[in-house]
Parts: structure tokens; sequence; C-alpha cells
């Protein structure tokens, strides 16, 4: 108790030296930003003798601030004024500090003529400037990524629309793949854990290319100045390390049935919301099983179709409750059991993503596609968290078409699913 009454007159002579802010908070008409309002606001500016001015019996007679005022009851008065004289609406006022003036945006009625509103204004004598509301544009590209221009991949799904809808905020996809550089600038702070079931082999950056690009397809920052823009940025991304590189300096990676499993059980303890396999190989019996529970959890998962069919490919995309994904120009042949699997085509070739130690490069393949599959996977169960795998594969096997960033708008999250498939149905519907 003594200490706080010694300090107590220590913090009234505090007081009484340091001005009080009189900031206050902006407040607006949602009018002013109403485009359709626009042709018909003014701006009105008179000057503000009030400015810097300490009231008279002031107990505070301390220095003050140039500008550190709120808008006077003076320059209200007269805004008030001007108001009722011309039948205006006050959206808003401000106090402009560093010139000495009193801004003050009002709304012409529309039976009003804009030019004798304008005209009776300028030869008012409180008044000394009147004009129009102005509109500029920012002279920037929808990213200010500079490799943004090279992603030809992202600008035929009309990406930057589909973000004004959705980024794929808390939606967690775990990479199951070779491990991930996450120190390069494009991914720093993206990924959310890392996991390596891979310990023998070190943890050498430069045998993590191919966790690297497919996690730069699914979720490169954007807009920090540098390098590329991923499908769903805002996603919770995982790497399990579950692969490792054959040799230095390729994108040649393999994976076993033991660190996939521990991987992919990994992945469904975690509960993630999207599984990513960017692989494939001979049907698994453990693995078989592990995705069997994984799907009966909910859990959408998606993989890379083989580029060839036979003993040794082909699993996991086969496997049933499985995304299959393959790039659009793959050669493959249709196999006999792709008319039975959820199968979808996605963007795989000359795909500029991100490398170990801070690089880039054009890489193809369907393990580019099932990336890209994956981030718009996310992107929808934004969304609506509803969506299983059936109904998933149908909205993304129209991915290719011009007009599927127009199904994000439809996807609010308080509407049904059905309506959603009926949506993009129509649309199809249309575009044929």
């Amino acid at each position: 108790m003594k200490i706080s009454l010694f300090y107590i007159p220590f913090l009234l002579a505090i007081l009484t030296v340091l001005p009080v802010s009189a900031e206050q908070d902006f407040l607006a008409d949602p009018q002013m930003f109403n485009s359709k309002q626009a042709e018909r606001i003014i701006l009105v500016t008179y000057a503000d003798k009030h400015i810097d001015r300490i009231p008279v019996g002031s107990v505070n007679q301390s220095y003050r601030p140039r500008g550190d005022y709120n808008s006077s009851t003076w320059s209200k008065r007269i805004a008030s004024n001007i108001e009722k004289d011309y039948k205006l609406t006050i959206l808003s006022q401000w106090p402009i500090k560093e010139i000495g003036e009193h801004c003050v945006v009002y709304l012409v009625n529309e039976d009003q003529q804009m030019a004798d509103v304008i005209n009776a204004l300028a030869k008012d004598d409180r008044i000394d400037n009147v004009q129009t509301m102005h509109t500029f544009q920012v002279m920037a590209s929808q990213y200010s990524d500079p490799y943004y221009r090279l992603q030809t991949n992202i600008h035929s799904m009309n990406l930057a629309e589909i973000h004004s809808q959705t980024t794929g905020k808390d939606v967690t996809i775990a990479i199951i793949d070779t491990g991930v550089d996450t120190e390069h600038p494009d991914l720093e702070g993206q990924i959310q854990q890392s996991k390596n079931f891979v310990p023998q082999k070190p943890s050498d950056s430069l045998g993590d290319i191919h966790g690297t690009a497919i996690a730069g397809v699914i979720a490169a920052k954007p807009n920090n100045d540098h390098g590329i823009v991923g499908i769903a940025p805002d996603s919770n991304v995982i790497a399990l390390k579950a692969c490792w590189g054959v040799k230095v300096g390729s994108l040649e990676a393999i994976c076993n049935s033991f660190t996939l499993a521990l991987a992919i059980n990994t992945a469904i303890a975690m509960d993630v919301d999207i599984l990513n396999l960017s692989l494939t190989g001979p049907y698994d019996p453990l693995l078989a099983r592990l995705i069997e529970k994984a799907v009966q959890q909910g859990i959408i998962i998606i993989a890379s179709q083989t580029d060839r069919e036979d003993a040794k490919s082909g699993f996991p995309a086969q496997q049933p409750g499985v995304i299959g994904v393959r790039s659009i120009n793959s050669k493959l042949v249709q196999s006999s059991y792709e008319s039975q699997a959820m199968t979808v085509s996605a963007p795989g070739e000359d795909i500029l993503t991100t490398l170990p130690n801070g690089t880039y490069d054009f890489i193809s393949g369907n393990s580019l596609a099932t990336a890209h599959v994956s981030g718009l996977a996310a992107l929808m169960l934004q969304l609506k968290r509803n969506v299983n795998s059936q109904e998933l594969s149908k909205l993304l096997a129209k991915a290719n078409e011009p007009s599927f960033y127009k199904v994000f708008r439809k996807a609010q999250p308080n509407k049904k699913v059905s309506t959603l498939f009926e949506v993009n149905n129509n649309l199809s519907a249309s575009i044929n």
C-alpha cells in the first residue's frame, strides 16, 4: 500500500504534463462506398480556425502537438448548417489536419441537379472548395508476386476471383511425400508441422525437391512480393516425410509400405481434412486398410494416377474412395478401373513451383496435377465442410471449364450442398 501511495503524486504529475489525445474513431455512412451513389457525392472543405487552439481556461496549458484535435464544434455546426441550407445529407466529416481544413462528404439528393448544387456551394462564403468525388484505381497486378504472370495454370481457372471467396482457411492438408524446404521464402510460415518418417536418411533439403514442389503449388504465399501464388495459401499444411530422393538434384524419390503406413496413420490420428499422395505403386494390403480407415473417417484422399497400367503402379489412386488425378495433357490411355473410379484432370505440364534453397522451376507430371486438385478441394471445403469425396469429385471434374470459378460464388456456407451441385450442373450444361 505504501508503494502505491508513493507513486500517486508521480502519476498525477505525468498526467498534467502530457497532452490528452482527442482523436476519434472514423465514422462514415456506408453510402459513401456505394459505387452506385458515387456520381452524387461531393466534398466540401473550409478552413478550421480552431486547429491548435487551446481552450481558454484549460487546466492543461502544456504544449499541444500540431493537429492533435477532434472536429471542432464550430466545424460541425457549419457542416450541419450547409446540410440544411442545401438539403444535402452528410455521409462523413473529418479534419484535414496538415492543411488546417475541415472536409465534409455530402450526398446530393436525386431530385437535385449536381451542377446547380456545386455552383451554388462554390459561391457560398463559408466554403473554400467544392468538388465531385473522384475514383482512383491502383496500378498493380492481381498479385504482387513477380512470377504470377508465368503461372498460366492458375490464370485459366481465374484463381484471383476464387480467392475473393475462399483461400482454404482452417482446412488441413497433409502432404505425404519427401520433406519440404520450410525456409523457402514462399513457404516460410506456411507449413504448420513437419514429421520425418525416414530418420535414417539425412534431412537434406536437396533431397526434398518433390515435396517442396508439391507444397508450392498448394500453399505458396500470395502478395509477399516474392515468387508465386499457391492454390490454397491459407490452408494448414502438414508435411509428412515418407519418401526420399534417389539422387541429389533429382525429382525422383521413393517410399515404402512402412514409411507410408506410418505417415498415413499419423494423418488419420491428426484428423486432417485432405491427404495429398502425389505417388503411385503396386496394390498394398496394409496401406489399403489404412486408406479405407481414412475414407471412413471422412478424410479426402487425393492421389496421382499412373502413366502406365501394370501390376507395379496404379495404387492408391484406384482404391475405392480415393480421387485419382492425372494431368490434362496426360497421354495415359483410359485404364480398366477408371470408369468406376473417381478421376479428375488438372494442370500438370510446365508448372512453375518452389524448389529447395529459395529457387523455382517448371515441373511436369501427374504429381503436380494432384497438388492442384488438393488445393482446389481445400478451397471448396472452407465453404462446404460436409462435402464428401464423391460429391467433391463431381465438382472438381468441371475445374477446367471457364465458368468453374462461378461455383465458388454460389457455395456459401448456409446453402445446401445439393443446391451447389445443381448450380454446377447448370453451369456445365450451359457450357456444353
